[in-house]
């Protein structure tokens, strides 16, 4: 049922499915592990940043902003349906290798805020909408 449910998500790119599924279905992390993981992932984007000119720190601190407040959600009591999908968007974010590589193109963000943007919408938190030049 849970594979119904996600597939259906507008704005995830046909690209990303595959991962997000697999993150998706992954067995649950605790919210600590989350946090600990965005947390180092956005140290590293904010430590690469000042050396690589194709990397838009902006958004990268804004899906960080993003995927906290989801986390966030999660932790005030949010249903297991958007626990998973909260993970999977969060280790999306945080997965370097994904559909393109994050710290090394000028697109590496675009997968990861199309996937952030398309769970924050499906929850109903446009204010947690990241823009992407």
């Amino acid at each position: 049922m849970a594979t119904a449910m996600r597939s259906t998500i507008p704005g995830i790119p046909p690209e990303a499915q595959a991962l997000f599924d697999e993150l998706h279905d992954a067995p649950a992390k605790p919210l600590a592990d989350l946090r600990a993981e965005l947390a180092e992932y956005t140290a590293k984007i904010a430590a690469k940043e000042p050396r690589n000119e194709m990397l838009d720190a902006s958004v990268g601190k804004g899906l960080s902003q993003a995927c906290s407040a989801m986390l966030d959600m999660v932790e005030a009591g949010a249903d297991e349906a958007t626990r998973r999908l909260v993970q999977a968007a969060v280790r999306y974010f945080v997965v370097e290798d994904d559909v393109e590589p994050d710290l090394d193109s000028l697109w590496g963000l675009d997968d990861d805020a199309a996937v952030c943007n398309a769970i924050a919408r499906h929850l109903g938190r446009d204010d947690l909408v990241v823009a992407v030049s």
